[in-house]
């Protein structure tokens, strides 16, 4: 049997062990959960849903500010 591996295998699997790690943290959830008491209290859609989302690009973005930028 033969099997295929996407191009992009290996950057979706970093991403998601990436991901797995920020989101298993006392941290995270630390900042999840005081942004999701803010964004009740100011009655955002979602608040629990936007709470996890703004926290995991804040752990992405200071993760990825740590590394040089690439010149195109």
């Amino acid at each position: 049997m033969l099997y295929y591996i996407d191009e992009n295998h290996g950057f979706y699997k970093d991403l998601a062990e990436k991901i797995t790690n920020i989101v298993y943290t006392k941290e995270f959830s630390s900042l999840q959960f005081e942004l999701e008491l803010l964004y009740n209290k100011q009655d955002f859609d979602r608040p629990q849903m936007q709470a996890f989302q703004d926290a995991l690009y804040s752990f992405l973005a200071q993760d990825e500010g740590l590394k040089p930028a690439k010149a195109y």
